[in-house]
Order: C-alpha cells, then structure tokens, then sequence
C-alpha cells in the first residue's frame, strides 16, 4: 500500500487529512455475536445502500477524541474509556446496537498504532479520531432498524481556532446569544446524535459572517438559561465566588472535557463548582470571565458576548487558563495523572510478537 505524504507540521489547521487506515464493524441483530470481529482496512470509500436508514432519516451518533505526543515521543490517547461509554449510551439513545466498550477502546488504541506516523510531533498538533455508528440497514419508513455499521478513522488536526480562524485566540472567542434552543426540548440533546449539529450550521454561519465565532445558545423551554455553543459546554466564572456550568439535562451534551475540567477545578484548584441553571442576565451581570470546554476546542475562553443588542466583555482568563494548563499537561504527560485518564499507545500491543 503506497504512503500518503505526511502534512506540514508546522501549518496544521482543524480540517480533514487522509492517512493510512480505518476501522470497520457490522452488527445484525439476527446473529449471534452481534458484532461482527470488525477489521482495519486501508483508507477509502465505504459502499452503503442508497436506502440505508442514516441516509434518510439521520440514523447515526459519533464521537470525537484526541491522541498526541509527550516531550520523549510516547502516544497519550485521552479519557477513550469515557467516549467509548457516551457512544453506548449515544447509540441506545436512537436505538442502534451499542457498540461493546472495550470493543471501542481497542479499536481506538489500534487505529492510532497503525496511523503513528500522523500523530504530530509533540507541541504541533493531535491526532483526531472520529468513530462513527450508523443504521445501515435498507429500510422506508421510521422505526429500529436491524442492522449497523461502526467507522472509525483519525486525522492530524492543529488548534480549532488557528490558521485563519478570525477572532479567536488567547483572549478567547466573540460569540452572540441567541434566544433560542440548540436542540429540541426532550429530544435527544444529551446524545452525540448527527442531527443534533446538522440544525446548527446555517444558524452559526449567519453570525460568522456577522464576524462572531459562534453562537451560545439559550434553553428551549424558556429561552433564559445558557445552554451550549454550536459544538462545547459553557462554564461562568462568578464576582461572587465560584464556578457555574449548566447541568446535564436532555439539551446538554455530558462533555468528557466538561467533566475533566470540573473535576480539575474542584479537586486540584479547590475552587467550587455549582453545576445548577444560570440565566443569561446573571451570567452576564456577576461574571467576570467565561469558557467554553469541548474535545475541538479544548477550553477556551470567551471575550465577549452580545445579547440583546448589547456587547458584555469577559476580559479574565486566570480560570480558564489554570484549567487547560493542568489538563494539557496530563494529556502530553507533562504534569503527573492524578486521574488515571491517559494512556499510553505502544508501537506495537502488549504480546505482540516481535
């Protein structure tokens, strides 16, 4: 199989390369096992029926997850056992087979084995996985289908806000709240469904051209209470002492980054954490700095967000940035990992011949 070029270190952005391998798995429910024994195949196209259910009616959830170099060279992957858990849950959410865990967690180690060489060199980027499940199976009309399909493939990708991404930076994004919700009340929010990001796009684009990062969105139930951007969680850091982020609920995404970011806050940084509904207007009022936490955008700080016509500064980064600090420093292995959550990808597994 012919190498594909590697990509230029130093000019990586947050877009799609092709490398080397991906993984694939078929699942029936008329069988037993389930899953099948699932294989890593060389990167290229996957055929599916024009009729498959994901087609028509968005049957399909995913993930995203990162893998990068230490300072010595080793492979880190991040909290995969906890991505691997959300993409159960995910599944069952829309009724698709849920994928075994430990099925995930080793596809994922070997599909950053077998794609290494595109694992940037430490301090120019990470390797991003993006496991996939689909309902494949051919079908009209809406209803649990039979059959499911699981992709996984990865890309080096640089910073989220980085290479021509206007705005953003370290003093954080420019985002416009909107009075209204990312997702529909009792729908499947708290799941990594397709459709819960297809919605969005046109509505984050319009503010994009308007020159904003994104948009914050606010509750669907009475369009008051801060939500989620396009694509992160939202985490308010008070005057009045303490940390507030929404709490998990059918229109909030349990973000693995959210979490590490809380517990980083409560149990290395001793700073309280409420995780309890915050309006717009005291969010705005007793602030004094706000990020945003997500896989892509790691945790990044808010500038500024203009509500109602009116522009509110969050010029504080102190928070966020002890945060990110802590939790890039256990991902690259810079900093001791009081939590357990990163592992180290050998080239070859555990056993292997040699």
């Amino acid at each position: 199989m012919p190498e594909r070029p590697l990509p230029d270190w130093d000019n990586l952005s947050f877009s799609f390369i092709e490398t080397d391998w991906i993984y694939r798995a078929e699942g029936d429910i008329g069988r037993k096992p389930l899953w099948d024994d699932g294989k890593f195949l060389p990167f290229g196209g996957i055929e599916v029926s024009p009729a498959a259910a994901f087609m028509s009616y968005g049957l399909g959830v995913f993930e995203g997850l990162k893998a990068q170099r230490s300072v010595d060279g080793r492979v880190l992957l991040f909290r995969h056992g906890s991505n691997a858990e959300r993409f159960r849950k995910s599944a069952e959410r829309l009724l698709l087979a849920p994928f075994p865990v430990e099925r995930f967690t080793s596809a994922v180690e070997e599909i950053v084995r077998r794609n290494m060489r595109f694992v940037p060199p430490h301090g120019k980027g990470t390797f991003y996985i993006r496991p996939i499940e689909v309902g494949s199976e051919a079908r009209l009309g809406l209803g649990p289908v039979a059959r499911f399909l699981v992709i996984m493939y990865g890309s080096p990708v640089g910073g989220y806000f980085s290479k021509g991404k206007k705005g953003a930076g370290p003093a954080g994004v420019r985002l416009q709240a909107l009075e209204q919700g990312r997702v529909a009340p009792g729908g499947t929010g708290s799941a990594k469904a397709m459709g819960n990001y297809a919605g969005g796009i046109m509505i984050a684009h319009i503010w994009k051209q308007k020159g904003f990062d994104d948009v914050l969105y606010l509750d669907a139930h009475e369009r008051k209470y801060i939500t989620e951007t396009s694509g992160s969680n939202v985490f308010v850091v008070l005057k009045s002492g303490g940390i507030v982020t929404p709490p998990l609920d059918d229109q909030i995404l349990p973000g693995v980054t959210r979490d590490s970011a809380i517990r980083v806050a409560r149990e290395v940084l001793k700073i309280r954490v409420d995780e309890r509904p915050i309006e717009i207007g005291e969010a705005l009022s007793d602030g004094e700095e706000m990020f945003c936490t997500g896989t892509a955008w790691t945790v990044q700080s808010v500038r500024e967000v203009v509500h109602g016509g009116r522009a509110h500064a969050f010029p504080k980064t102190e928070t966020r940035k002890a945060i990110l600090d802590i939790i890039l420093g256990i991902q690259t292995g810079e900093r001791p990992d009081p939590f357990g959550w990163t592992k180290e990808v050998a080239v070859e597994p555990a056993g292997a011949r040699r």
